[in-house]
């Protein structure tokens, strides 16, 4: 059996989001998805939130641009990101049918911007270890992909929603391919359960455990600590005596203290669990508590401003910039809903490609004839800055 849980993915919601799969002699399948929003730790949060409120929760949940990345429920189960196609299941077709949301947009692919680390490289040997191929059996996840049914019934590998029966969504857009399968780690695959390994076959998995990280790479006077107890306890694999610095001589010699301790298999692959924690340190170690954050300053925008600054009021200093501080927040908003390209979204100009964005805002809120005029008014900007951030000052 695959992994179930992703030990490097952070925990969101109950755990509880499907039920048994209904064709597990199939083979297993990826499912890549696109959440159409921006990325960063308040989309990661917010977007988290809601797919949990509308009862649409993928499996995973991953940020291409921070390497975050969340779990919804066991991957041996479905998810709920597909719509059925009439009576065939498609969130539970296969042995697996692993659902991943990534923040991103599909008219941008995010590939072409991500930076996969090692929780990428985490997801992947999980997807890996349910025997999932590296292929894209319906090919293209350009628009106009295929929906063919039957190689979604009868084929394991990766697929985008744009080619999942009954679904209308062409995320995640036309990404590259083979970048997913490159950043993954080298082979194919690694053990059930088990952490991405080096060649010596040592786990280089890394795990957080009361806000201290532990595992291949870890830092700090903690990871010291533990060297010395599992010394104290005869469990010492090390030569020049434990460090700072987690390394391999670390993971075997705790491997040797969950041994001595009854574990096995994967549970005796090096890399720390809070029980065997517990019971070699005393205690669980926690993290020094941090000071507390200064509270954040919410932005606003002075509407009369604004508006000034749309109509190039001849009263205004360099034809409407006057007014810089005010429309850089509105002109990053506008960015951030993909209406304002990034070389006109921070110079604090009011000028016609702004007003042009500001009216797509109206449309997309309903508005229409004069009413979106591409001049905010007070109801499309307080809309705006709640969702963006910022308070408008009528």
């Amino acid at each position: 059996m695959g992994e179930i849980w992703i030990k490097e993915a952070e925990r969101l919601g109950d755990g509880s989001i499907g039920g048994a799969m209904d064709s597990p002699s199939t083979p297993g399948r990826v499912v890549w998805h696109t959440t159409e929003s921006g990325a960063g730790n308040a989309s990661f949060n917010s977007v988290g939130s809601y797919l949990r409120t509308v009862a649409s929760e993928p499996h995973l949940l991953y940020d291409p641009t921070t390497d975050r990345l969340g779990q919804y429920g066991p991957l041996n189960q479905s998810a709920r990101a597909l719509k059925n196609d009439g009576s065939t299941r498609t969130n539970r077709t296969g042995k697996v049918c692993i659902q991943i949301e990534v923040l991103a947009r599909a008219a941008t692919p995010f590939t072409g911007y991500w930076k996969p680390g090692p929780n990428f490289k985490a997801l992947m040997r999980a997807v890996r270890s349910w025997g999932v191929p590296d292929t894209w059996p319906a090919g293209s996840c350009a628009p106009g992909a295929s929906r063919n049914r039957t190689t979604w019934a009868t084929k394991g590998g990766h697929y985008g929603h744009c080619h999942i029966p009954g679904n209308d969504h062409w995320d995640p857009g036309n990404i590259d391919r083979n970048a997913i399968l490159k950043a993954a780690p080298g082979g194919s695959s690694t053990p059930s359960g088990g952490g991405s390994t080096s060649t010596s076959g040592v786990s280089r998995a890394k795990v957080t455990i009361n806000g201290l990280a532990y595992g291949y790479g870890a830092t700090g006077a903690h990871v010291t600590a533990v060297g010395k107890a599992l010394v104290a306890a005869g469990c010492s694999a090390y030569v020049d005596g434990p460090g700072p610095t987690w390394s391999d001589a670390d993971t075997k010699s705790y491997q040797k203290w969950q041994k001595k301790c009854g574990y096995s298999g994967t549970g005796a692959d090096g890399v720390p669990g809070e029980a065997s924690l517990k019971k070699l340190m005393g205690t669980l170690p926690k993290a020094p508590a941090k000071a507390p954050a200064k509270p954040a300053v919410t932005p606003t925008v002075d509407l009369s401003n604004l508006i000034a600054a749309a109509r190039k009021d001849p009263g205004l200093k360099q034809g409407g910039t006057s007014h810089a501080a005010d429309v850089k927040i509105v002109e990053a908003a506008l960015k951030a809903e993909g209406l304002l390209a990034a070389a006109y979204a921070a110079d604090g100009s009011f000028g016609s490609t702004t007003v042009a964005a500001y009216r797509k805002w109206q449309q997309k809120l309903g508005y229409s004839g004069s009413d979106a005029d591409g001049i905010p008014g007070k109801a499309s900007l307080e809309k705006l800055g709640t969702a963006h951030g910022f308070k408008v000052k009528a």
